[in-house]
């Protein structure tokens, strides 16, 4: 090979160090939540970024295909027409998204998540705030793609994904429905279902696992039928429990485990994946 050659192949080899120090950056992790994520030391994570070492092939793969599954969610995510309107509606009004929040009465980070199509399907009383603190309502074509987005045929209305720090605000008194807890790559990590989401939400709120990273945000669908929330859960959890970060279930024991259904499950990382 020549010279040439082998210059040519440094040249077009992609900057791991960057890449991964950007990544980082842009999902707000520490080293050792990314070398989790990675499944990998934190001292490997340094080293890395700081060009002390080049990662295997293998590891090189993983933190490729890790920037460019996040860069292709949310090329997706910023095609919503509603986040589009919002943003263009804000610039108008020479407002932040914090200006606006505080005018509206709900978070900057649910104007974030609309804004970068995150939430879909946001509740009726956020999109009310809005158009309350923007003094105008939404284009006929923003309220039929939220309403497409709403309706799921033969089971109820669906609602979300929703920031987990706001999770009180968009969950109603007595709601039942089937939900699932996503990671920060929107990669769904737990399913249950219940007559009662408020309630069930907030006895995970002291649980190791209940916070970004592992859990960056929600969804749920409004199901009032038992049977009907039993028998999708089940589905769900066959159909993506294989595919989510965390694999193997295991039952979540409360100090009042009656208040949980039995089909409840945290999905526990693989052995190969461990740590991640």
């Amino acid at each position: 090979m020549s010279d040439t050659s082998i210059e040519k192949g440094v040249e077009d080899r992609p900057d791991l160090a960057k890449i991964l120090y950007d990544l980082r950056q842009h999902l707000t992790l520490t080293q050792s939540q990314m070398a989790e994520q990675l499944g990998i030391s934190q001292a490997m994570v340094s080293a890395i970024e700081k060009g002390r070492t080049e990662p295997s092939s293998k590891l090189a793969d993983k933190i490729l295909n890790y920037s460019k599954t996040l860069e292709e969610r949310e090329a997706k995510a910023s095609e919503s027409d509603f986040g589009e309107w919002l943003r263009e509606q804000r610039a108008k009004h020479n407002l932040t998204q914090a200006e606006l929040a505080e005018k509206a009465g709900i978070s900057q980070l649910t104007i974030s998540f609309i804004e970068t199509g995150k939430t879909q399907s946001p509740q009726k009383a956020t999109i009310s705030a809005i158009e309350k603190a923007l003094g105008r309502g939404l284009p006929t074509e923003v309220k039929t793609e939220i309403s497409e987005e709403t309706e799921v045929g033969g089971l109820g209305e669906y609602f979300g994904p929703f920031p987990l720090e706001d999770w009180e605000a968009n969950v109603g008194n007595d709601t039942p429905g089937i939900y699932v807890f996503y990671d920060i790559l929107k990669r769904p990590v737990y399913v249950g279902q219940t007559s009662d989401l408020k309630t069930r939400i907030r006895q995970y709120e002291d649980f190791f696992w209940f916070k970004s990273p592992i859990v960056d945000s929600f969804a749920f669908i409004v199901v009032r039928d038992d049977k009907l929330r039993r028998q999708v859960e089940a589905a769900m959890i066959k159909l993506v429990g294989e595919n989510a970060i965390f694999n193997k279930q295991h039952k979540i024991t409360l100090s009042n485990p009656s208040l949980l259904s039995p089909k409840v499950r945290i999905i526990r990382l693989p052995e190969e994946e461990r740590g991640r």
